[in-house]
Parts: structure tokens; C-alpha cells; sequence
């Protein structure tokens, strides 16, 4: 089972959608939250600092080059799970 496995397509779990939630948000992980929570939110950051250092804007002004990277993770995460989960976060 290679690394691809791991990227089927699934509904996110509460505190995986809590964990995503915080790390856009710039707010602490929470030990209580399982340790599929903690990947997702530390895959985030890692996202989040990649876009931050990528001088490519896709064509985009300088400013804006964080709020598409970030829109491009939330199509992402959009396409593994409904909205459903993000009531009452």
C-alpha cells in the first residue's frame, strides 16, 4: 500500500474539521483532539508556510498569494468530506 492509499477520498471527522479550522486560524492544536487531527492540522501548517515562501503568485498580486493558496486547501478538504461538520465548530 503506497502513499497514495492514504489520499482516498473521506469524510473528515470533527476534530479532524476542528484541527483544519485552527490551524487556517492561526490557533493552537488541542491534545484532545486524535492523531488524524494532528496530521491534518501540521499538514496545514506546512501547507500554509510552503505558500508563504513559494514565489510563484500565479499571476495574482504579491498580497493575495496567501488567501488563494488557502482557498485552494479549503477546495481540498471540500472535496473529502460535505460542510456539514462545520456548524457549531
Amino acid at each position: 500500500m503506497g502513499k497514495d492509499a492514504d489520499r482516498t477520498g473521506r469524510r473528515l471527522t470533527l476534530d479532524e474539521l476542528k484541527a483544519a479550522e485552527a490551524a487556517f486560524q492561526g490557533r493552537p492544536f488541542n491534545e484532545a483532539w486524535s492523531q488524524a487531527a494532528r496530521t491534518v492540522y501540521h499538514g496545514i501548517l506546512a501547507a500554509k508556510v510552503t505558500l508563504n515562501h513559494k514565489p510563484f503568485t500565479r499571476g495574482l498580486p504579491a498580497l493575495n498569494r496567501d488567501q488563494q493558496g488557502a482557498e485552494e486547501l479549503v477546495g481540498a478538504a471540500a472535496h473529502c468530506g460535505g460542510d456539514e461538520g462545520f456548524n457549531g465548530l
